[in-house]
């Protein structure tokens, strides 16, 4: 039972008015602008609501919440929240863009902004398109605040059994190699796991079907025996078809620790190749969905992939496992003997936000969330709360947070100069209300002053264009 009653009547009236404004002064629907977003035909433009990406992990749908709050009571514009999840940064930048694919020939519409983004999952491809189409690439605002993890992890009272009965750190990579130690007897046994709760390994949609990555693993290790090969390409070779057991326990499963993937099996290769380079004696398999994979960690002592900010373990008390430090050049060969990178996490938005919505772009920079702000969110989501209701209580709570990411009105950009309430341009914030673009004859010029970096409107040099 909640030991917080105040909480549960919270939760269950915000869910009541979730529709409803969530600051008791900001700006009604009915007063809210829209982007004008440049097309082609004869207006030239369109009156658009301001459209968000929204990713299918948790800590993206409550920092898509609370930004939305932002804009649209705060700032005032009408947004929208994209009804079909995204499933990684690769379809966002796309549809941040509003192409179909990276040749861009086939055009969809176009979402303005996307949080929580992880560059970690943007390719190469990326990079080629902001050379190709500069005018259409996303622009990468800044850190979120934070940055992503994920590794390996394991829970606290096998953790602590292991070092206060033997010395044995098993939070460190070197602890788990049976050349040297026994690892496996502070685990549960993978014969205790019931194979119904996990996949296939030769299910098609799963990467231990990945033919490129396994082999791959085959080359940088020598383990010829630990995949094989079928008609549709190499595979991880599971004995019982549902466990993959390293070469380190490989001779008897049951002195194997159950490994536990995520998702689809989310970079299990690198886990093979962990488990083989550092004599691991792993068995990975990959639980047919997230709730049983969660009832696997909670009930059973295994090594399981979780990642941060996320709160779904936190109660566990976890550890990293610490991996050597991570070598870029090797990951890009498929050589995974080192750890992970950790991951910039960061805004996007669509080039053109700029010039449509100043204010917008200039808050979106601004915005920095800290991992505890993050984490405290997610655990109200894990508690019970809806995104939305738990985004709207951090608003409300911290004020003094979020006020200092909003653009003063006279925090002109370059291209605009400070104006007075009749829409003249001045010299000095003195009598300044706003901003407006430069007209013809006139330049931007930066300007210091005690409120920090603004623009004035200057008439040109005799002989040059403004």
């Amino acid at each position: 039972m909640d030991a917080r009653p105040w909480a549960v009547l919270f939760l269950k009236a915000a869910l009541l008015v979730s529709a409803e404004l969530c600051l008791p002064d900001g700006i009604l629907a009915s007063s809210r602008r829209y982007l004008q977003e440049p097309v082609d035909g004869p207006d030239g433009v369109n009156a658009t609501a301001l459209r968000m990406v929204v990713y299918d992990w948790p800590s993206a749908e409550v920092a898509t919440e609370l930004t939305a709050i932002l804009l649209s009571e705060v700032l005032g514009y009408h947004v929208e929240i994209n009804a079909q999840k995204t499933t990684g940064s690769v379809e966002s930048a796309l549809q941040l863009a509003g192409c179909v694919s990276f040749d861009c020939l086939e055009r969809q519409r176009r979402s303005h902004v996307a949080m929580d983004s992880w560059l970690a999952g943007l390719p190469g491809e990326l990079a080629n398109f902001e050379r190709t189409h500069p005018n259409l690439a996303a622009r990468n605002l800044g850190s979120m605040g934070y940055i992503g993890s994920d590794t390996l992890y394991v829970k606290g009272p096998g953790r602590d059994d292991a070092y206060y009965t033997s010395g044995l750190a098993l939070d460190f990579y070197k602890s788990y190699n049976t050349s040297l130690h026994d690892p496996a007897k502070f685990f549960s046994k993978v014969t205790e796991l019931d194979t119904a709760a996990f996949a296939p390994c030769n299910s098609s949609e799963h990467e231990f079907t990945n033919d490129a990555q396994m082999r791959l693993y085959r080359e940088w290790t020598g383990d010829g025996d630990g995949v094989r090969e079928t008609g549709a390409g190499f595979m991880a070779n599971c004995v019982d078809g549902y466990f993959w057991p390293s070469p380190a326990c490989r001779h008897n499963i049951s002195e194997c620790i159950p490994l536990l993937a995520a998702g689809f099996g989310w970079n299990v290769y690198v886990f093979m190749q962990w488990s083989t380079f550092f004599e691991m004696p792993t068995a990975i398999g990959i639980p047919k969905s997230e709730e049983q994979r969660r009832s696997l960690v909670e009930n059973f002592r295994t090594l399981f992939h979780w990642w941060s900010p996320d709160a779904a373990f936190l109660h566990l008390d976890t550890s990293q496992v610490v991996f050597p430090r991570h070598k870029r050049r090797e990951w890009e060969m498929g050589l995974y003997r080192t750890g992970y990178p950790e991951n910039s996490i960061v805004k996007l938005a669509a080039g053109q936000l700029a010039a449509m919505a100043p204010r917008v772009y200039q808050f979106l920079e601004n915005l920095r969330l800290d991992l505890e702000d993050m984490q405290s969110l997610l655990l109200e989501v894990e508690h019970g709360a809806s995104s939305r209701v738990a985004a709207c209580s951090w608003v409300r709570n911290n004020t003094e947070i979020w006020t200092t990411w909003i653009p003063v009105d006279t925090q002109c950009l370059p291209g605009e100069g400070l104006q007075d309430s009749d829409g003249q341009h001045l010299a000095n914030r003195s009598a300044a209300v706003g901003c407006s673009s430069c007209r013809p004859g006139n330049f931007s010029q930066s300007i210091l002053d005690n409120e920090g970096e603004t623009y004035l409107c200057k008439p040109c040099p005799a002989g040059v264009l403004g």
